[in-house]
């Protein structure tokens, strides 16, 4: 009984939070993008960080840190690995998310400086 409890408060601990189990999935999936991308597997970390955009967006996470944005680090993963295309679309992405919730300039000046300088002959998203 006493385990029930437990799990039950902790169910309701994360409804009354907000979580969704898409949050939870998205946050999963952040945390294994960061995690490669520490490793240096860059595709593993677009991937990663693709799915977790896929199901929550950028700032949709409740209730958990999120010290960097999926769109912001499939934009840096790309750049990493020198695919233009999909580095200057993550970016220009980011950059319309980024409007909306103007909490990571320094994030925002590297995207800018990004598409400025190598984006302006790729076709716009």
């Amino acid at each position: 009984m006493t385990a029930f409890v437990v799990l039950a408060s902790c169910s309701l601990a994360g409804h009354a939070q907000g979580a969704s189990p898409d949050d939870e999935r998205a946050y999963d999936l952040n945390r294994e993008g960061m995690i490669a991308m520490s490793e240096a597997r860059f595709d593993d970390a677009i991937a990663a960080f693709g799915e977790a955009a896929s199901l929550v967006s950028d700032y949709g996470i409740v209730g958990k840190p999120l010290m960097y944005t999926p769109v912001f680090m499939t934009a840096r993963a790309s750049e990493k690995i020198g695919h233009l295309q999909e580095a200057c679309k993550a970016y220009r992405r980011y950059r319309r998310i980024a409007v909306e919730h103007p909490v990571e300039p320094t994030k925002s000046d590297h995207a800018n400086a990004y598409v400025s300088a190598n984006c302006q002959g790729t076709a716009p998203e």
